[in-house]
């Protein structure tokens, strides 16, 4: 087992802004998989992937800055403030982890968010 220091509710928001992405742009019957995992190096590492239609690779650096869209017009249709990622880089950076998105088209996106450990 694992515990992260942090602040409880910015990181329950990371999780929340994640998995909401992840059911906006994922495919409308498409499955959100989360994974939570120590990786080998004692950091904590969690994953949000959904089965959407994959973010072109052009718009993956630009995804966390604030207001970005990679497609304006299902953001509109889709809702939100545009903020959810940046937000989301925020937090991680605060708590000295990493924060990662990767996508395929046609294979969906998933977010990774890998954060430090105290050592027990």
């Amino acid at each position: 087992s694992a515990v992260v220091a942090g602040d409880h509710g910015q990181l329950a928001q990371v999780l929340r802004n994640l998995v909401d992405n992840a059911l906006k742009y994922g495919a409308p019957e498409g499955k959100v998989i989360i994974t939570i995992d120590l990786t080998d190096s004692g950091w904590f590492s969690l994953c949000v992937k959904d089965e959407g239609e994959g973010i072109p690779p052009e718009h993956l650096p630009r995804l966390t800055e604030r207001f970005y869209r990679a497609d304006a017009g299902r953001s509109r249709q889709v809702g939100g403030t545009g903020l959810g990622l940046s937000i989301v880089k925020h937090i991680v950076e605060r708590h000295r982890g990493r924060f990662d998105i990767s996508s395929r088209s046609g294979e969906g996106t998933t977010a990774t968010v890998i954060l430090p450990c105290p050592s027990k």
